[in-house]
């Protein structure tokens, strides 16, 4: 299947005008945008992964506490990594809107 004539990356991005209308993102426009959500996809999932690469190395000096009567470092990796995951998620979308609002590709549902 071949990309449409003109377009990059085998997509449009929709972009709503002032009066309303949708119309496809110029290469020119697109740019910024993908600039600006790598930049926010990056600075979404670095620091989850580092704590997920780092929690895991303190969950024996962590296991010696209990809470709920739990290893302390049981429950922060099993209980803790979801919740950030969670919110990580959704400030990720909040911000993403953001983006897709500032260069006008957001969608009115």
């Amino acid at each position: 299947m071949r990309a449409a004539a003109g377009v990059v990356g085998g997509g449009a991005i929709p972009v709503h005008g002032a009066d309303g209308q949708g119309r496809a993102m110029d290469i020119e426009e697109r740019k910024p945008y993908w600039r600006d959500t790598k930049w926010q996809v990056l600075a979404s999932l670095t620091p989850f992964l580092l704590l997920m690469m780092v929690l895991p190395l303190y969950v024996d000096r962590l296991n010696s506490n209990k809470f709920l009567g739990f290893p302390l470092g049981y429950f922060l990796v099993g209980h803790g990594l979801v919740l950030i995951a969670i919110f990580t998620v959704a400030s990720f979308i909040n911000r993403q809107d953001a983006i897709d609002r500032w260069h006008g590709a957001h969608e009115d549902m």
